[in-house]
């Protein structure tokens, strides 16, 4: 077939995450609990807008043995699966199913959607791949996609350049010093690491946090000086195997679009991680160990530390790299135990037109081995706080355990 226009190569993170999705799936998934009358139709033609709005969705991905990877116009619409009214269809067997289906990226599009109709509206998986959106822009993604139903007329947003342009040209704009160096490691590589196998089936579980238990938990972080996220990831590394005979690490995504001053509403790849570990002898209390953890991912989130992160993952994947450099490289790295994704109060609203925002679950996704990694997506809309555990070989309750570890640290 013929190949579309190029726009551009892709960039350090996003060609990371291309080269990720070659020995794992990467790709993530959202869902969105919707009530309110409306029909195929129209949710087809809410996404062709959100699609027009977005020229990230309008890419597919083309492979160069001496250029390495780039992105590529397409004009094929976002594909929309949709399942017949039933009681007993569950988005989760949707998500599972998700995860384990890959993406052809070429001819594209980079995202993909499933809408599960109920008698009162549905719920809509939105599917994307990594490369292409990180999941706070696939959740600006969600909220362009309620105001096209609810009638709304979407602009259409420039193409942007990759992170680590629009980062050099921040940094220029705000000269910060660029001292800190980049560590790929804390702790030596553990022998943890398995190979990919395709008989691995996906396991999710969810929890949904009432408002009256969302706010108390809010409120105990605000008294201890700490965030959400770091009192999470306190709670979970209580209730998680070490990584390695000292600690259990964590991966958090950490959100670089502020740091890169992207306006807001645009679609891309703007985050980093953040490499956290708590002593497996645990002998701090919760609220000190969650301090360290935001203390550990502040430093890591600094001008300085992102470009160095950067930096290293450019020179770590040049464009001409493949697949055995990344399984090779994953299998050199120290395993963490988890990872961690928190999207925050999402700035949603709930009412669009006649349309209701009900419930937003997500980040979905899963990772590269070992098998008994557990990935846990966070996110709080509309003032409850709702999980979602995924993991090859998932820790029984490892959601109601964290949440009671909280609960009571907060009593």
């Amino acid at each position: 077939m013929p190949v579309a226009n190029r726009i551009r190569p892709l960039g350090c993170c996003e060609r990371f995450f291309r080269l990720y999705s070659l020995a794992f799936p990467v790709h993530f998934c959202l869902v969105a609990q919707i009530g309110g009358a409306f029909d195929a139709a129209r949710l087809s033609a809410a996404f062709d807008q959100v699609r027009r709005r977005h020229p990230a969705l309008r890419v597919c991905i083309v492979d160069d043995a001496e250029t390495g990877p780039a992105f590529h116009e397409t004009d094929n619409s976002i594909e929309v699966h949709a399942a017949p009214v039933d009681a007993d269809i569950d988005w989760r067997g949707v998500v599972e199913s998700e995860l384990t289906l890959p993406f052809d990226t070429t001819p594209g599009p980079l995202m993909r959607a499933t809408a599960l109709w109920a008698s009162d509206g549905a719920s809509i998986v939105l599917t994307f791949h990594h490369a292409m959106a990180d999941a706070l822009s696939g959740i600006r993604v969600l909220d362009d996609l309620m105001r096209a139903l609810a009638g709304e007329h979407l602009d259409a947003l420039s193409p942007l350049p990759p992170l680590e342009e629009m980062l050099a040209i921040s940094a220029a704009n705000s000269p910060v010093p660029q001292h800190t160096a980049f560590r790929t490691n804390i702790s030596p590589a553990s022998e943890r690491v398995a190979q990919a196998s395709d008989k691995l089936a996906v396991n999710i579980a969810i929890l949904e946090w009432d408002q009256k238990e969302t706010a108390r938990l809010i409120q105990c972080c605000k008294e201890n000086g700490t965030t959400v996220h770091g009192a999470i990831c306190a709670a979970a590394s209580r209730h998680l195997p070490p990584s390695d005979a000292n600690a259990i690490r964590l991966h958090c995504p950490m959100d670089l679009s502020r740091i890169a001053s992207i306006e807001a509403g645009h679609c891309g790849v703007f985050i980093g991680a953040g490499v956290v570990e708590i002593p497996a002898a645990r002998q701090q209390s919760l609220w000190r160990d969650a301090r360290e953890i935001v203390d550990r991912l502040r430093a890591a989130r600094s001008p300085a530390a992102v470009t160095a992160m950067l930096q290293w993952i450019a020179a770590e994947f040049p464009p001409t790299a493949g697949r055995q450099e990344v399984e090779e490289f994953f299998a050199s790295q120290p395993q963490s135990a988890a990872v961690i994704s928190n999207l925050g109060v999402l700035p949603l609203a709930v009412d669009y037109g006649p349309l209701t925002l009900k419930a937003i679950w997500g980040p979905a996704m899963l990772t590269n081995l070992p098998a008994d990694r557990q990935t846990i997506g966070v996110n709080t809309f509309a003032g409850r706080l709702r999980m979602v555990h995924q993991s090859y070989q998932p820790i029984p309750g490892l959601l109601d355990a964290i949440r009671r570890t909280l609960l009571s640290s907060c009593a």
